[in-house]
This record gives C-alpha cells, structure tokens and sequence, in this order.
C-alpha cells in the first residue's frame, strides 16, 4: 500500500492564502441603500448611537432644536455631545423617561453657524429629529455615517441659498469631494475637492460659492476616508427645508403624497450621475383620473425636471402617487411650493417599522402609508404616550402596490395632531409620507422617524 507523504507547510500557508483571497473577492463592502435610525437597533443593545446635522442660524435666529424620544417601556440616560461649525464643544447628559421627548437647542451656549450632534444612548429604541425654528421641516437623526450621498433641486439663485451640512461622527479625520450636476453638465470645482472634516467636527459647504447662480442643482459627496452624516439645507426666501439625500442613484423611486393643489407647484427634480443619457417615465396616480405619462430626458451628467403641478395634463385633485422609472440609476427630488417659494425632500426608503409623531406641533394635513411590494403586509399601530400605558390598536391588511391614508386604516384616530403613533409592518416594504398644514395643500413634506 503507497504511503502518504505529508504535505509541506508552506504549501498548506499558500492554500490558505489563495482561499482566503478568493473568499475575500466575493465579498464587498458597499455604501448601505438606507440609513438605520434607532428604531433599526435592537432595543435590547447595551448602548446605541445617534448623529444629527443641518440646523443652521446662519441668519441669526435661533436654528431650530433636535429631539429625542424614547419608544420603549425602560428609561434610557443619553450623553450628548454638540459641535459647531466654528469647533466649539459642548457636553450634556439627560435621562429619558419611557415614551418621552425631550429636545435641545444646539446653539445654546455655542458660536458659530452649523450644528452637529452625537448622542450615546444606553440601550436601543430611541430615535431622534432635527427640526428648523419655523417648524417647516425636519429630517431623521442616523446612527451611521455614508461613504457616498446625492440629493437634488437645489437653487444658488439670487433669493434662495443653498449649502450642505456635514457632521463626522467618527474618532478620526475624513476627507470628501463634492460634485454638482447641472442643466449644463458636471461640475467639480477645485475647492470642493479634498476637503478634511475633523473628528466629531461639523463643517458647512455654501454651494452658492463655486456653483453661482444656479437652479436644479444636483449634489453628489463622495466620502475618500471615513463616513460622514450630512444634511442639504435649502433656502428659499423665508422657507427652509432639510434634505436628507440619498446613497445611490437608482432606477425607480416613488412620492406617494405629490400636491395637486391649485395655486401650488410639484417638480420631481432628476439629475444624472452617469454617463448615458437617461430616459425617465413619470405614472401619476391620481384617482378617479386616468393621467397620462409624463416623460423627460436627461443627458449624461446633468440635471433635469418634471412638473406635476401646475401641468394641464394633470387635474387639481388632492394628492397624487408619483412614480418614476428610469432606464438609467438617476436622484429624484420632491421640490412643492408656489410661485415664489419652495421646500425639498428626498425620497424615503422602506422600512419595517416607523414612528409618526407631531414634533411640530401643528398636526398633519396628510398621511399616507404605502406598501411598495405587490404582496399584501398587515400593519399594527400602537399609539404612545409618556402619562398612560401604550394603546395597541387592531391590526389590518394592505394590499399589495396600494396607498392608504392614516386615518382611513385607523378609523378610531379622529385627528392627526398630537399623534405619536408606531407604525410596524410584517415585511420591510412601508412607506409612510406625512405633510405639515399649509395654504396651498402639500407644500411641506416631511419623513416619520427611522425612514432613511
């Protein structure tokens, strides 16, 4: 019978190595499609995170306030840290009592213009919110950083202001760029390339400064080292809207609450980041009106727009569905308004769990829950409160690729102020869309907690 001869030890290293890089090579990181906020963390975890960015007092006021609040039944400590674009620190410690809020004002004992925050929790099931000072608009608080991050529509004319806040929230430097897409083509001025933020820093980027007197503006950062929490800030004469962006240009993306409105005006601003021209097709939903497509197309490296409102092709009947399918990965923006002003928001990702709740203080005009697959999911609502018990309410289904307000699945909820309600899905496709009370309807759109 032969022998076996063992097999030499640098040839045995050798097979390890070649495997391990063939294993490596089939794993890839990648820039995460949504954000996680802390209702994504598991509300058992020892300790959680939550980064915050975009509050400005650029004009001198006071630039808004972020608030935490706790969805669970345990009390939770949160260590709070606020920077400002000018590096001045200022540290804070708060115990948040189960189903309680409590809110901070960012520029209080600080210099400077921008804001960022960075808050440790002790546990999980806390979410937080960024909110301007005229409570026209917010944007969700993240638990991690992006390595890449687009938004679109903004406006560097003469009346309006445009920049981006960006917050580190790791232990080390990063270094980003940032690119422009307009109706002309790319822009990458010098200045906005290798541009260092600071650990725990907070920098602002005026957009206006190197990309002057521009409208539909689209803005992709790409991070080189590190990962970074950032915020669009649109100003359009008095109205400021936070824009919480994307990480990846895609080819289909949906608005379920778009303003019909007389008197209002909807875009969907698109830019493309590739380099093939993109051909894009708008189905508007508007029920009982059968509304045409509408399409557009836009160049390689450029910014485009469709108008939904006010468009003869589309009647002036509340609030239309609006999705846009593209044969190229493009960014798509919500940009409501009128005539003289407007407000951005991006679009939302879906998710298995969501909070609603009335930070502003105004209550809701709409809102609307939207299942994206084609199969049914069934929908729970438990309504939270710091003085009583949470309140679960009947559970219900809703249909696959179907829009369907808040109150319509909830008949027993008679108003839509004061609500702070969990909305949970028995699969990751939920979207919810809620707007602020305005004149006209829908101008102001904004996202429940944990949606990015």
């Amino acid at each position: 019978m032969a022998s076996r001869r063992p097999i030499p030890l640098v040839v045995l290293l050798a097979l390890v190595l070649i495997a391990t890089g063939f294993l490596s090579s089939l794993s890839k990181s990648s820039n995460p499609s949504s954000l996680p906020g802390g209702l994504a963390m598991d509300s058992s975890a020892e300790s959680t995170a939550l980064y915050c960015t975009g509050l400005s007092a650029v004009s001198g006021t006071s630039p808004g306030r972020v608030t935490f609040t706790n969805t669970t039944s345990a009390s939770h400590l949160i260590n709070i840290e606020v920077v400002s674009d000018s590096g001045t620190r200022v540290a804070r410690a708060a115990n948040l009592a189960p189903y309680a809020s409590i809110s901070i004002d960012p520029s209080a004992g600080q210099h400077g213009n921008y804001f960022g925050v960075g808050a440790q929790v002790s546990g999980g099931g806390v979410v937080g919110v960024a909110v301007t000072s005229d409570n026209t608009s917010e944007t969700p608080c993240v638990s991690t950083g992006v390595t890449r991050w687009y938004a679109g529509g903004f406006d560097t004319a003469v009346g309006s202001h445009a920049e981006l806040s960006i917050y580190n929230p790791t232990a080390s430097a990063a270094v980003f760029n940032v690119d422009a897409f307009t109706a002309s083509g790319n822009v990458a001025p010098a200045k906005f390339q290798g541009i260092a933020v600071g650990a725990h820093d907070e920098v602002a980027i005026n957009l206006g400064a190197q990309v002057v007197d521009m409208t539909n503006v689209g803005v992709r950062v790409t991070v080189l080292r590190g990962a970074l929490d950032i915020v669009g800030v649109q100003k359009s004469g008095s109205v400021v809207s936070l824009v919480s962006g994307v990480t990846r240009a895609t080819t289909s993306t949906q608005f379920a609450s778009v303003t019909t409105a007389l008197k209002a005006t909807a875009r969907i601003q698109l830019f493309n980041p590739g380099a093939l021209r993109a051909t894009v097709t708008l189905a508007i939903d508007l029920a009982p009106y059968n509304v045409p497509a509408q399409s557009v197309s836009v160049a390689a490296y450029s910014s485009a727009f469709a108008t939904i409102t006010p468009n003869s092709a589309v009647p002036a009947a509340g609030y239309a569905v609006v999705t846009v399918r593209s044969d190229q990965p493009v960014v798509a923006t919500l940009a409501t308004g009128t005539a003289a002003t407007f407000s951005l928001s991006s679009p939302l990702s879906a998710q298995s769990q969501l909070l609603v709740d009335d930070f502003t203080g105004k209550g809701f005009d709409s809102a609307a829950v939207t299942n994206t697959s084609s199969r049914a999911i069934s929908l729970t609502f438990t309504t939270l409160s710091s003085s009583s018990p949470p309140q679960r309410r009947p559970s219900v289904t809703l249909a696959g690729a179907t829009t369907a307000s808040l109150r319509t699945l909830v008949p027993s909820l008679t108003s839509l102020h004061h609500v702070v309600m969990l909305v949970t899905s028995s699969r990751p496709t939920m979207l919810i869309t809620l707007t602020l009370p305005t004149s006209p309807a829908g101008t102001s759109v904004i996202a429940p907690l944990d949606g990015r």
